[in-house]
């Protein structure tokens, strides 16, 4: 192991997968290292979805982290294919795909608000299927990958990077000229290298998320539907039930906690969904570092290290962000290699492909929800704004933001919290940004 590589990648999610086949594929000697010894399996909670529609900061909200720019998908008989129209490259795909239609806002009484309404918007996929011929990939044009090792810090030398990383046994150096952190929003690369002290924290808490995977769950939503449920009396969180399809019949179901998905699923008005449900397998996730929620990295390089996905992000890039940044990196740094500038070309991009990085349009959704969540009082706020706004389309911050005339005819206490809510934000977001 004490051999140089053209490019070590830290980590074996999709961003470092794809940044791995392409370097191997383009004639570069990588490695590949990762923490889990079935680099393939899922066993936290994620979506799963590939977005076909570009993101806007009116239908962003609080989940629009990722990707700006969307994916194309060709449906097959047997392969289907992931094409990045803007970046010019595609990925074959043989697992089965799902596809949304619309994108609800519900409240207690199932009064519903549209993000997406009617319109192919994203494609349900299933993530170990991807990262399997990801992986397949990367091994045929040559990576050499090394499961059960754990990245633990990078540093820059004149010629290249010493990657410090823990195998089973002993801790250990590795060398290359350059290296990819991929190793996920608590990146150990990262923080060696202290870019964490230059962000922002915009949570001490991170965002925990338990989820459920049920089969035999009939609802009354709109076909083919992801759902954001707002119930204040089990969630304070505005959108703090997550719930979407899965390949085979099957749903997930979100929330912080079991204690929320349990009251959620007994609710007198969603408990006919989940008559004949059953708990097939769960999952969970925590998004942030254990510093909390941090503000993205603004220059993804520090010397010869380049950060992809999640590593350079709040919460998450979306899948289809980690892999674009993936293939982007491995561009950059083989200009580099040959003398050319790719590093500045591969921040201008990062900066520009992701809606965080937008930061004061992030900051106000971010904090935008939470300072609404804190202004209901009731489930029938909710339900009176929703059922107001019954049908529109957009995130409900937005259209509560820019129709509060409507809410003070109706609900003047309300309004008035509402007032102070988004005071509040502007307020943090100026000081957040200062």
């Amino acid at each position: 192991m004490t051999k140089k590589y053209d490019v070590i990648v830290v980590g074996g999610g999709p961003g470092g997968l794809m940044a791995a086949k392409t370097a191997a594929e383009d004639g570069l000697k990588v490695l590949l290292i990762e923490r889990k010894r079935n680099i393939t399996e899922v066993n936290r909670y994620c979506s799963q979805i590939f977005y076909t529609r570009k993101l806007s900061s009116s239908k962003a909200g609080l989940h629009g982290d990722g990707y700006i720019e969307s994916v194309s998908v060709e449906n097959a008989f047997e392969t289907n294919r992931f094409n990045f129209p803007g970046l010019g490259f595609s990925l074959d795909y043989k697992g089965p795909l799902v596809p949304y239609l619309n994108w609800v806002e519900v409240s207690p009484s199932k009064y519903m608000i549209y993000r997406r309404k009617r319109t192919l918007w994203g494609f349900q996929f299933s993530k170990e299927v991807f990262l399997a011929e990801l992986l397949d990939s990367a091994q045929k044009a040559g990576t050499e990958i090394l499961p059960e090792v754990i990245g633990l810090g990078a540093e820059n030398t004149p010629d290249g990077v010493k990657v410090r990383v823990q195998t089973k046994s002993r801790e250990q150096t590795l060398e290359a000229r350059a290296a990819i952190a991929a190793d996920g929003v608590s990146s150990n690369i990262v923080n060696s290298l202290g870019l964490n002290k230059k962000r922002q924290v915009l949570s001490p808490q991170g965002v925990k998320l338990i989820c459920y995977h049920l089969e035999g769950v009939e609802t009354d939503l709109p076909p083919f539907s992801w759902a954001v449920i707002c119930i204040p009396s089990i969630t304070s969180v505005l959108g703090g039930l997550l719930m979407g399809m899965l390949p085979d019949d099957m749903t997930q179901l979100g929330a912080s906690s079991e204690e929320i998905i349990q009251k959620f699923m007994e609710h007198p008005n969603f408990s006919p969904w989940f008559h004949r449900a059953r708990v097939v397998k769960k999952t969970g996730m925590y998004g942030g570092t254990k510093y909390g929620i941090l503000s993205s990295i603004m220059e993804p390089v520090e010397g010869n290290v380049v950060i992809v996905g999640d590593a350079g992000a709040p919460i998450e890039t979306w899948i289809q962000g980690a892999v674009a940044s993936g293939y982007m990196a491995v561009k950059a740094i083989e200009k580099e290699l040959v003398d050319q500038k790719g590093y500045r070309e591969y921040t201008d991009w990062w900066q520009n492909a992701f809606y965080f990085c937008r930061q004061e349009d992030y900051f106000k959704n971010v904090f935008g929800m939470f300072a609404v969540s804190n202004a209901w009082s009731c489930d029938e706020d909710v339900d009176y704004v929703y059922k107001l706004f019954q049908g529109w389309e957009g995130s409900p911050f937005t259209i509560m933001s820019q129709n509060l005339e409507m809410i003070k005819k109706g609900k003047p206490e309300l309004y008035e919290r509402l007032i102070k809510a988004y005071d509040e934000v502007e307020r943090i977001v100026s000081k957040v940004g200062s």
